[in-house]
């Protein structure tokens, strides 16, 4: 039995304002840590901006992985199209490594640093992978089938974080790998989101997407599902307002398991500390945001949230144009960036409007 219309909309809402908000403030932070004159980043008030901006990429991630796992939470029964979903990935990661064409390095004869930055791994890359890896799961899953698909699918997505997780510090030292398998590993060779960790929140999405999904089924007389939704450990406000979000009660143990590394929870990619602070805080602002869209949906990140993907890829080819066309690099003044942040986002929104209602044209006319 599928969910109703209204609380799928409701979902779909929160869930593209989160998205959309997490691209537009991911504009500001591309513009900043390309154009921000380097004296500048070594103001106070910068460290604190720097690691709001370091929320954006785990948020992208977790609602990479939150999407796919809600549908598995919801309607575990729902058929998948595997090769559909493999085809998709295929292209996201052909679009992801076009993004990073050496252009300029083939075109200076420097072979080796052309191999290197065509084979760095970026946002998309991981989320392709990440989200293949986590369709591999649910065929697993739906192969073995009978009751214990929930389970396998369960367990192999927390086999999958704890790994992507946990190795991350000694994901460090392995080096000596060929430069495109190498640089799915860690950062040696310029990768920015290499597997370990940040696949980690794509896994982390999933389960906390499936939970989601999972107590939000419609009631069932006599099912047992019914009965465990109304856990107050899932949604402890459920007797105050009937659509209280999962995620109010969630954010507290992470947070406690993140004090406990206390002595390592610096920012790093490698960190476990890290990424559970980082986890708990992304758990805040998805909660922050079902409230919000349940008030009011405002409709510049809504539009971002559903065009999220050609937003994000225009903004950079914006940004590498600039750079193609002379524009300094961490040069420019604060109020120049505030100014460029403002210009990039409204040519991009711009773009990708276009390429939306050229896109919707298209299909009318196909149709």
């Amino acid at each position: 039995m599928s969910a109703s219309p209204s609380a799928a909309r409701q979902r779909l809402a929160w869930i593209d304002l989160f998205r959309g908000l997490a691209v537009l403030v991911m504009i500001e932070t591309h513009v900043l840590n390309t154009f921000l004159a380097t004296a500048v980043r070594a103001e106070g008030w910068f460290s604190v901006l720097n690691y709001i901006n370091g929320l954006v990429a785990p948020s992208f991630l977790f609602i990479a992985g939150f999407v796919q796992g809600m549908e598995r939470g919801a309607t575990p029964e729902k058929p998948v199209n595997f090769a559909r979903r493999a085809r998709q990935l295929l292209g996201l990661i052909l679009i992801a490594y076009a993004l990073h064409f050496p252009w300029t390095e083939l075109g200076q004869h420097r072979w080796d640093a052309a191999w290197r930055v065509g084979s760095q791994v970026d946002v998309l890359q991981c989320i392709a992978a990440s989200l293949g890896m986590l369709l591999g799961v649910t065929w697993l899953a739906q192969k073995l089938g009978g009751r214990r698909g929930p389970w396998i699918w369960g367990m192999g997505l927390t086999v999958l974080l704890a790994l992507a997780v946990f190795t991350a510090p000694f994901a460090l030292e392995w080096n000596g790998l060929p430069i495109p398998l190498q640089a799915w590993v860690n950062r040696s060779t310029g990768s920015w989101f290499p597997l370990f960790s940040w696949a980690g929140f794509v896994f982390f999405g999933a389960l906390s997407g499936a939970v989601y999904g999972y107590v939000r089924r419609p009631s069932q007389a006599g099912d047992t599902v019914d009965v465990v939704a109304q856990l107050p450990i899932f949604s402890p406000a459920r007797f105050a307002r009937s659509s209280a979000s999962v995620f109010l009660i969630t954010p507290l143990p992470l947070g406690v398991v993140a004090w406990t590394f206390l002595g390592a929870a610096h920012y790093s990619p490698a960190s476990p500390a890290s990424f559970f602070s980082r986890a708990a805080w992304v758990l805040v602002l998805a909660a922050l945001c079902e409230w919000f869209a349940a008030q009011k949906r405002p409709a510049l990140p809504t539009f971002a949230g559903k065009h999220s993907l050609t937003l994000y890829v225009i903004h950079l080819v914006v940004i590498s144009t600039l750079v193609g066309w002379g524009v300094p690099m961490s040069a420019i003044s604060l109020t120049g960036v505030v100014a460029m942040v403002v210009g990039i986002a409204a040519v991009s929104l711009a773009l990708t409007w276009v390429i939306g209602r050229a896109s919707t044209w298209l299909r009318k006319a196909r149709a």
